[in-house]
C-alpha cells in the first residue's frame, strides 16, 4: 500500500513537471500572431525612375508611394467609376472578418518591393468566440487549378488600379471560368456561390487572366503575389472558401486523346491480372482509347507465361487497343523500364502505374485527362487509397527541408484535412508514380524519368523537372484508386543497406534540384513537415535548431544495465546527418557544425509523462545483408524535448504525447568516426523499468579534421 502511494506522489510529480514544461513549449498561434502585429512593417525602397535631362543625362526620380484604399467585397464594381489613378492599390476586403491594423502598410510595401506583380492575396485566420486567433490558413503561392476547384484566395486579395481598370474585357471569360453568370451592376445569378462572394470571385478571376496567370509560367516565376503573412481574421465559424469549396465535379476533356498505360511488373502476374480487370472495367469514355505496354525485368518462366496469358487473354473493350508485353532481364531501375515501355507506345498521353493499383470507379482516367490536357498544366497525380480501409496512402508531395513527404499518409480520408487538401483539384510540386499521368512531348522535353535514380525519387525528379519548366503539377484528390501497398510494408529505413541507398538518392535528387532546398511554392513553411498537415508556429518551435546547445555524453561501457528491448518504445528518427546539411543543403561543403538528428518517440499504452528519454548511439559494422553492433558500448545523450502536437493528432488514443519530439546536437570530433545505429531509452521514473528499442537508422560520424 504504502509502495503504491509513492508511485503515486512520484506520478503526480512527473505529470505536474511535465504540463509545466507543455505550458512553456506549447507554440500558442495567439500570442504569436499579436506579437507579429505588433511588429514594425519592413520598408521596401522606393522604385526609381529615370528621367533624361536636356545634357542628355539620366536623373534618378523616386517613384511615389502608392496609396491604399480599402474597398469592401459588395462594393468592388464600384471602383469602375473612381478617377483613374494609377498610383492608387485596392485592397478588396471580405465584410465576414477583420483586417490586422497594419494590412494596408503591408500590402502598400508589397507592391513596392514587387513591381513585377500587380495582384496579391495573403494568408488568415480565423477569430474565435472567446476573442482568440485560431485555425490559421496558411495558403500555397499562386495555384490556379486549385483555385478554379475552390476560392482559397479567401478573405482579401489586392490589385494595381491600373491592371483593375485594364482587366475589364476579361470579365465574361471570368464568368465563364468560374461556370456562373453575374452582372457587374444589378442582380447577381447564383450557382452554388454566396452572392456577396461572386464579384469578388469574378473580379479576382478577371485580374487573373489580365497577368496570363492561368498559362505555363516562364520558369518559376509567379505571375501573382502571396504575402505569407497573416492579415485577416475571419469572424467565428465563418467558411474561409465562402461557400466555393473544394469539390468532386465530373470534367469533360477537351478533345479525344490516346493513352498508353506503362506498368512495370515481375513476378506478380495474379496481382497484375486484379489491375488490368480494373483498368478495363473502370475505363469506358469514347473518347479515350489506350493501350497498356507490361514491363518485365527477370519473372520465373512460370509467370512469364502467365503474363502473357493474361495478356493476350484480356478483353479489348471499353477503349483498350492492345496490350504489349515485354521482357527483358535486367536489374530494376524503375527509370529505366518506364523509359523503355515509352519508346515502346504510342500514345498521346503517358500514365505510369504500379501493378498493384486498382482502380475503383468508373471516370478515374477521364478525370485526370481533363487535366493533363490543360496547356499549363505538367504532371498529373491521383489520390490513393488502402483498400478495405479509409486511409489514404497518397494526397499529394511537399518538398520540405529533410526533401519530399507524402503528405496525409495513413490520415483517415472520411475527414477533411487542413482547408481541404485530401478534396477536390489541388496544385502540388510532385505526385507519386504508383499513379501519374502526363503528356508525352512534356515527358520527353525533360529527358524522361532519370535513370540515375533507380529505386527512389525518380518520380519526384521528373515532377521536380517539370515544375522547372513552368508547368504546374495537380493532384486529382476529386478521385481515388486503390494502392495494394502493404500497410505494414518494409519502408526503405529498415534496412540498414536499403537506408544507405535511399539516402543516396535523396541527396542525387536535391543536387540537381539545390534550388529547392527547403522550398514548396505550394506548401507554406509554416506547416508540418512530416505526413500530418497541421500549423507549426514557428516552423518547429520558439527554439531555431542552431540555439540548441551541444549534448554531452555517457558512455556505458557493457551497454544500458537493466534496460529490456521492447517494441512498444516506438522511435521515428526524421534527419540524421551534418548540421551543415540541415541547415544549408546537400551541396554544403564540409562539416565545421557537428552532427543534428530530431524525430520523435512515445511509449504505446503508457503515460509517457512519466518517462525520461535519453537519445542512444553504438557503433556498428556493416554487412553484406544488414548491420550489427560492434560490442556492448553505448553512448547515451539526453536530448532537447521537442513539442509535436502533430504527434498528439496522429495518437489520439495515447497518454500525454504532445512532448514526444527530440532534438540533438553533437560537436564535431566528440564521437569516435564510424557508423552509428541510432535507438532511445525510456525510464520510467515511477520504476524500475526501463526500455531500450533500436532502429536501423545509421548516423556517420567522420573522422574529425
Amino acid at each position: 500500500m504504502l509502495k503504491g502511494a509513492v508511485k503515486g506522489a512520484l506520478a503526480r510529480r512527473r505529470t505536474t513537471k511535465y504540463n509545466k514544461l507543455l505550458a512553456s513549449k506549447s507554440s500558442a498561434y495567439d500570442k504569436w500572431q499579436r506579437d507579429r502585429e505588433k511588429e514594425p512593417v519592413m520598408r521596401a525602397e522606393a522604385p526609381v525612375q529615370y528621367e533624361t535631362a536636356e545634357n542628355g543625362e539620366l536623373i534618378p526620380k523616386k517613384l511615389p508611394e502608392p496609396t491604399v484604399k480599402v474597398i469592401p467585397y459588395g462594393k468592388v464594381w464600384e471602383v469602375q467609376d473612381t478617377k483613374k489613378d494609377d498610383n492608387v492599390v485596392y485592397l478588396f476586403v471580405s465584410p465576414k472578418g477583420k483586417l490586422v491594423k497594419k494590412a494596408a502598410e503591408v500590402v502598400k510595401q508589397y507592391f513596392i518591393a514587387h513591381p513585377e506583380h500587380n495582384v496579391v492575396y495573403g494568408d488568415e485566420d480565423e477569430l474565435s468566440k472567446a476573442g482568440k486567433y485560431i485555425h490559421p490558413y496558411f495558403k500555397p503561392d499562386w495555384s490556379p487549378d486549385s483555385y478554379l476547384n475552390a476560392f482559397y484566395i479567401g478573405s482579401y486579395f489586392a490589385c494595381r488600379a491600373k491592371t483593375m481598370h485594364e482587366s475589364s474585357s476579361e470579365y465574361d471569360s471570368a464568368v465563364r471560368m468560374l461556370g456562373g453568370t453575374a452582372h457587374k451592376k444589378g442582380s447577381v445569378e447564383q450557382t452554388g456561390l454566396e452572392a456577396s462572394l461572386l464579384s469578388a470571385d469574378v473580379l479576382f478571376c478577371m485580374l487573373a487572366i489580365h497577368e496570363h496567370a492561368f498559362g505555363k509560367r516562364t520558369g518559376l516565376e509567379f505571375p501573382i503575389g502571396h504575402i505569407r503573412e497573416v492579415l485577416f481574421h475571419r469572424n467565428p465559424e465563418q467558411d474561409v472558401f465562402y461557400g466555393r469549396n473544394f469539390h468532386s465535379s465530373r470534367h469533360m476533356l477537351l478533345a479525344p486523346a490516346t493513352v498508353s498505360i506503362i506498368i512495370p511488373s515481375k513476378d506478380h502476374p495474379e496481382i497484375l491480372q486484379q489491375c488490368l480487370n480494373s483498368i478495363i472495367e473502370t475505363t469506358g469514355d469514347d473518347n479515350i482509347k489506350y493501350d497498356i505496354v507490361i514491363i518485365d525485368n527477370g519473372s520465373t518462366a512460370a509467370n512469364r507465361v502467365k503474363y502473357g496469358v493474361y495478356a493476350s487473354r484480356a478483353p479489348r473493350k471499353n477503349g483498350l487497343t492492345k496490350i504489349n508485353y515485354i521482357y527483358k532481364l535486367q536489374d530494376f531501375n524503375f527509370s529505366v523500364m518506364c523509359n523503355q515501355g515509352v519508346k515502346n507506345s504510342t500514345g498521346e498521353y503517358l500514365l505510369f502505374m504500379n501493378d498493384d493499383i486498382e482502380c475503383a470507379k468508373e471516370g478515374w482516367l477521364r478525370e485526370m485527362l481533363s487535366q493533363a490536357q490543360l496547356k499549363h498544366v505538367g504532371v498529373v497525380g491521383a489520390k490513393l487509397i488502402y483498400p478495405d480501409t479509409d486511409l489514404i496512402q497518397h494526397a499529394g508531395i511537399a518538398n520540405v527541408r529533410r526533401g519530399p513527404v507524402h503528405k496525409l499518409q495513413k490520415m483517415h480520408d472520411n475527414k477533411n484535412h487542413y482547408f481541404g487538401y485530401n478534396r477536390g483539384i489541388h496544385n502540388t510540386i510532385g505526385s507519386t508514380a504508383a499513379c501519374l499521368l502526363v503528356n508525352r512531348k512534356k515527358f520527353l522535353d525533360v529527358g524522361g524519368f532519370p535513370e540515375d535514380l533507380a529505386v527512389a525519387f525518380n518520380d519526384v525528379d521528373l515532377c521536380y523537372s517539370i515544375h522547372e519548366r513552368g508547368y504546374y503539377n495537380v493532384c486529382c484528390n476529386h478521385i481515388y484508386l486503390y494502392h495494394h501497398e502493404s500497410l505494414t510494408r518494409g519502408l526503405d529505413n529498415l534496412d540498414p543497406k536499403k537506408m544507405e541507398r535511399l539516402a543516396g538518392e535523396g541527396d542525387t535528387l536535391m543536387r540537381k534540384h539545390a534550388h529547392l532546398y527547403n522550398k514548396d511554392p505550394f506548401y507554406s513553411p509554416h506547416l508540418t513537415e512530416d505526413e500530418t498537415i497541421s500549423a507549426i508556429i514557428p516552423r518547429e518551435d520558439y527554439t531555431p535548431v542552431e540555439d540548441i546547445p551541444y549534448a554531452t555524453v555517457t558512455i556505458h561501457e557493457k551497454g544500458i544495465r537493466g534496460a529490456r528491448e521492447d517494441q512498444c518504445l516506438r522511435v521515428g528518427c526524421e534527419y540524421n546527418g551534418t548540421m551543415d546539411n540541415w541547415l544549408y543543403g546537400v551541396t554544403a561543403e564540409g562539416n565545421q557544425e557537428g552532427y543534428f538528428l530530431k524525430g520523435y518517440s512515445f511509449v504505446i499504452g503508457s503515460d509517457n509523462a512519466l518517462f525520461e528519454k535519453k537519445l542512444l548511439l553504438r557503433l556498428v559494422e556493416r554487412y553484406e545483408d544488414g548491420a550489427g553492433p560492434v560490442g556492448p558500448k553505448v553512448y547515451s545523450f539526453t536530448p532537447y524535448v521537442w513539442y509535436r502536437p502533430d504527434i498528439r493528432v496522429r495518437l489520439g488514443d495515447q497518454v500525454n504525447v504532445d512532448l514526444t519530439g527530440y532534438k540533438l546536437r553533437i560537436e564535431k570530433g566528440l564521437l569516435p568516426a564510424g557508423y552509428y545505429q541510432i535507438g532511445m531509452l525510456a525510464i520510467d521514473k515511477t520504476s524500475r523499468l526501463k526500455l531500450v528499442n533500436w532502429v536501423p537508422n545509421i548516423l556517420r560520424i567522420r573522422p574529425a579534421k
